[in-house]
């Protein structure tokens, strides 16, 4: 009868070891750490941020992580540290957003496992080049943490619209105008390309003030040869 007893009790010692042994892998799959990248639209030619934000962060040690884009779609082209970096004492953090083709990596240290719970870990500011949409995924991930590195990562999305009409950036096919459509009509030039030049300052032609100029002096000259000749005519009788 003792046997039996011990034996149920063992059994029923065992299952509730393995209950709790799964509860309590529930309960640390519950809190590891979330890192999510939003989701945002723009117009092309215009620039969008994506904040990378984090969910039970506390205790946490730092991390890396990869993006990774669409880079026909978008170019990263700037990266700052969030307030979950930031508001930790003696953080440290370093970026690369050419780490690869359509990849950036960002990289930070609190070492004193003061960071918040939650945050944005950094700020990515994308210009956004064509229509379309991509993914903005996780690859890469590691976390510094006492209970360990596991984490969980959901990808953000920017979805690239056309530009408005008369919107967006102007290139030089946006000024190109059809063959012929603003040629003179013949004569035209004839007419319209004999314009006076006024001064602005005086409002006179300085055209109608050299002429006068031109023709004292040559005046002159003339009075003085003529004079010059005379003499030495008088000279010669």
């Amino acid at each position: 009868m003792n046997t039996k007893n011990n034996k149920t009790l063992l059994i029923v010692i065992m299952v509730a070891l393995l209950i709790s042994l799964v509860f309590a892998g529930s309960a640390t799959a519950a809190e590891a750490l979330k890192i999510t990248a939003v989701k945002v639209e723009g117009g092309a030619g215009s620039q969008v941020i994506v904040d990378v934000t984090a969910e039970k962060a506390a205790g946490s040690e730092g991390g890396q992580f990869t993006l990774t884009f669409d880079q026909s779609l978008v170019r990263p082209v700037l990266i700052e540290p969030g307030d979950l970096v930031l508001s930790a004492e003696n953080s440290l953090h370093m970026a690369n957003l050419e780490y690869a083709p359509g990849e950036l990596i960002f990289m930070w240290v609190t070492a004193n496992a003061d960071t918040k719970d939650s945050g944005v870990i950094c700020r990515v500011t994308f210009d956004l080049l064509k229509a379309g949409t991509t993914e903005v995924g996780f690859k890469d991930l590691i976390i510094v943490a006492e209970t360990g590195d596991a984490a969980n990562s959901t990808a953000g999305r920017i979805k690239v619209s056309p530009p408005p009409p008369g919107g967006g950036p102007v290139t030089d096919t946006d000024q190109e105008t059809e063959p012929g459509e603003d040629d003179p009509e013949p004569g035209e030039d004839d007419e319209e390309g004999k314009t006076e030049v006024i001064d602005e300052r005086t409002g006179i032609n300085p055209i109608l003030v050299v002429i006068p100029i031109i023709v004292i002096i040559a005046l002159g000259v003339i009075y003085y040869l003529l004079k010059r000749n005379g003499i030495r005519r008088q000279q010669v009788k």
